[in-house]
Protein backbone atom coordinates (compact mmCIF):
# COMPACT_ATOMS: atom_id res chain seq x y z
CA UNK A 1 0.00 0.00 0.00
CA UNK A 2 1.10 3.45 -0.97
CA UNK A 3 0.68 6.05 2.69
CA UNK A 4 -2.79 7.21 0.94
CA UNK A 5 -5.50 6.72 3.22
CA UNK A 6 -8.71 6.49 1.86
CA UNK A 7 -11.40 7.86 4.06
CA UNK A 8 -14.58 6.06 4.45
CA UNK A 9 -16.92 8.19 3.31
CA UNK A 10 -19.22 7.52 -0.10
CA UNK A 11 -18.03 9.65 -3.18
CA UNK A 12 -22.00 11.20 -3.37
CA UNK A 13 -20.86 13.00 0.01
CA UNK A 14 -17.67 13.87 -1.74
CA UNK A 15 -19.35 15.40 -4.65
CA UNK A 16 -22.07 17.17 -2.40
CA UNK A 17 -19.33 18.74 -0.53
CA UNK A 18 -17.37 20.21 -3.28
CA UNK A 19 -21.01 21.79 -4.88
CA UNK A 20 -21.41 23.41 -1.55
CA UNK A 21 -18.06 24.61 -1.28
CA UNK A 22 -18.47 25.93 -5.04
CA UNK A 23 -21.77 27.84 -3.63
CA UNK A 24 -19.78 29.39 -1.47
CA UNK A 25 -17.73 31.08 -4.04
CA UNK A 26 -15.10 28.03 -4.40
CA UNK A 27 -13.51 28.99 -0.84
CA UNK A 28 -14.30 28.46 2.10
CA UNK A 29 -14.05 27.99 6.52
CA UNK A 30 -14.20 24.69 6.67
CA UNK A 31 -16.20 25.16 9.61
CA UNK A 32 -18.98 27.35 7.56
CA UNK A 33 -18.95 24.81 5.31
CA UNK A 34 -19.51 22.14 7.55
CA UNK A 35 -22.70 24.14 8.87
CA UNK A 36 -24.09 24.15 5.01
CA UNK A 37 -23.94 21.19 4.78
CA UNK A 38 -25.49 20.16 8.39
CA UNK A 39 -22.46 18.29 9.56
CA UNK A 40 -20.72 18.31 12.75
CA UNK A 41 -17.08 19.48 12.29
CA UNK A 42 -15.86 15.68 12.85
CA UNK A 43 -17.98 14.44 10.40
CA UNK A 44 -17.00 16.54 7.27
CA UNK A 45 -13.62 16.16 8.18
CA UNK A 46 -13.06 12.52 6.37
CA UNK A 47 -15.02 13.85 3.51
CA UNK A 48 -12.48 17.30 2.94
CA UNK A 49 -9.58 14.76 3.19
CA UNK A 50 -11.67 12.52 0.60
CA UNK A 51 -11.63 15.54 -1.72
CA UNK A 52 -8.21 16.43 -1.14
CA UNK A 53 -7.33 12.51 -2.01
CA UNK A 54 -9.39 12.87 -5.06
CA UNK A 55 -7.37 16.00 -6.04
CA UNK A 56 -10.77 18.17 -6.11
CA UNK A 57 -9.95 20.53 -3.23
CA UNK A 58 -6.94 21.83 -1.44
CA UNK A 59 -6.80 22.58 2.53
CA UNK A 60 -4.37 25.08 4.34
CA UNK A 61 -5.49 26.87 7.67
CA UNK A 62 -8.75 25.66 7.92
CA UNK A 63 -9.59 26.58 4.68
CA UNK A 64 -10.99 24.71 2.05
CA UNK A 65 -10.98 25.56 -2.01
CA UNK A 66 -11.95 24.33 -5.02
CA UNK A 67 -9.04 22.79 -7.61
CA UNK A 68 -8.83 23.63 -11.33
CA UNK A 69 -9.66 20.25 -11.31
CA UNK A 70 -11.97 20.40 -9.11
CA UNK A 71 -13.15 22.93 -11.28
CA UNK A 72 -13.32 21.19 -14.62
CA UNK A 73 -15.06 18.59 -12.23
CA UNK A 74 -17.49 20.42 -11.38
CA UNK A 75 -17.88 21.53 -15.07
CA UNK A 76 -18.02 18.31 -16.63
CA UNK A 77 -20.96 15.76 -17.06
CA UNK A 78 -21.61 12.49 -15.49
CA UNK A 79 -19.41 10.59 -17.64
CA UNK A 80 -16.56 13.25 -17.94
CA UNK A 81 -16.42 13.21 -13.81
CA UNK A 82 -16.42 9.23 -13.72
CA UNK A 83 -13.72 9.74 -16.16
CA UNK A 84 -11.75 12.10 -14.13
CA UNK A 85 -12.15 10.16 -10.65
CA UNK A 86 -11.27 7.00 -12.79
CA UNK A 87 -7.60 8.38 -13.98
CA UNK A 88 -7.17 9.79 -10.33
CA UNK A 89 -8.03 6.12 -8.72
CA UNK A 90 -5.82 4.39 -11.56
CA UNK A 91 -2.37 6.39 -9.60
CA UNK A 92 -3.40 5.51 -6.12
CA UNK A 93 -1.44 2.29 -4.82
CA UNK A 94 -4.13 0.43 -3.69
CA UNK A 95 -6.41 0.68 -6.71
CA UNK A 96 -3.52 -0.57 -8.54
CA UNK A 97 -2.82 -3.57 -6.71
CA UNK A 98 -6.22 -4.34 -6.90
CA UNK A 99 -6.45 -3.92 -10.64
CA UNK A 100 -2.90 -5.91 -10.87
CA UNK A 101 -4.39 -8.60 -9.08
CA UNK A 102 -7.96 -8.62 -11.07
CA UNK A 103 -5.78 -8.85 -14.46
CA UNK A 104 -3.77 -11.74 -13.15
CA UNK A 105 -6.48 -13.85 -12.63
CA UNK A 106 -7.90 -15.67 -15.33
CA UNK A 107 -11.73 -14.22 -15.15
CA UNK A 108 -10.29 -11.19 -13.69
CA UNK A 109 -12.58 -11.81 -10.39
CA UNK A 110 -11.27 -12.01 -6.92
CA UNK A 111 -13.76 -12.34 -4.33
CA UNK A 112 -14.06 -9.42 -1.53
CA UNK A 113 -13.05 -12.05 1.64
CA UNK A 114 -9.87 -13.44 -0.56
CA UNK A 115 -8.93 -9.82 -1.05
CA UNK A 116 -9.31 -8.60 1.76
CA UNK A 117 -6.90 -11.72 3.64
CA UNK A 118 -4.34 -11.11 0.44
CA UNK A 119 -3.90 -7.54 0.93
CA UNK A 120 -5.36 -5.98 3.83
CA UNK A 121 -4.34 -8.66 6.36
CA UNK A 122 -2.50 -6.18 8.99
CA UNK A 123 -5.40 -4.20 9.25
CA UNK A 124 -7.98 -4.55 12.11
CA UNK A 125 -11.26 -6.59 10.05
CA UNK A 126 -13.70 -3.25 10.59
CA UNK A 127 -10.71 -0.99 9.32
CA UNK A 128 -10.23 -3.51 6.38
CA UNK A 129 -14.08 -3.59 6.03
CA UNK A 130 -14.64 -0.05 6.08
CA UNK A 131 -11.63 0.17 3.39
CA UNK A 132 -12.91 -2.06 0.71
CA UNK A 133 -16.32 -0.30 1.32
CA UNK A 134 -14.66 3.14 0.11
CA UNK A 135 -12.32 1.44 -2.54
CA UNK A 136 -15.85 -0.79 -4.22
CA UNK A 137 -17.83 2.48 -3.79
CA UNK A 138 -14.98 4.75 -5.77
CA UNK A 139 -14.01 2.28 -7.94
CA UNK A 140 -17.69 1.33 -9.21
CA UNK A 141 -18.72 5.28 -9.95
CA UNK A 142 -15.45 5.67 -11.68
CA UNK A 143 -16.16 2.33 -13.77
CA UNK A 144 -12.58 1.09 -12.78
CA UNK A 145 -14.06 -1.67 -10.65
CA UNK A 146 -17.46 -3.33 -10.82
CA UNK A 147 -18.92 -5.50 -7.41
CA UNK A 148 -21.41 -8.44 -7.74
CA UNK A 149 -23.57 -8.83 -4.01
CA UNK A 150 -24.80 -12.11 -5.42
CA UNK A 151 -21.33 -13.73 -5.52
CA UNK A 152 -19.53 -10.84 -3.25
CA UNK A 153 -16.84 -10.70 -6.19
CA UNK A 154 -14.75 -7.62 -7.25
CA UNK A 155 -14.05 -7.73 -11.02
CA UNK A 156 -12.43 -5.12 -13.80
CA UNK A 157 -15.56 -3.39 -15.13
CA UNK A 158 -13.83 -2.30 -18.09
CA UNK A 159 -10.46 -2.40 -19.85
CA UNK A 160 -8.11 0.20 -18.20
CA UNK A 161 -4.44 1.13 -18.97
CA UNK A 162 -2.68 2.23 -16.47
Amino acid sequence: MDGINLPSVSIGKVIGFLEILDDLGGRDDVFRAATALQMELDDILPVIEAAAVLGLIKVEKGDAWVTEEGRRFLDSDINQRKRMICLRLEEIGLFKELVGILRSRKNARISRSAYASRVLKGLYSRDAADLLHTMIDWGRYAELIGYNEDSDEIYLDQPITL
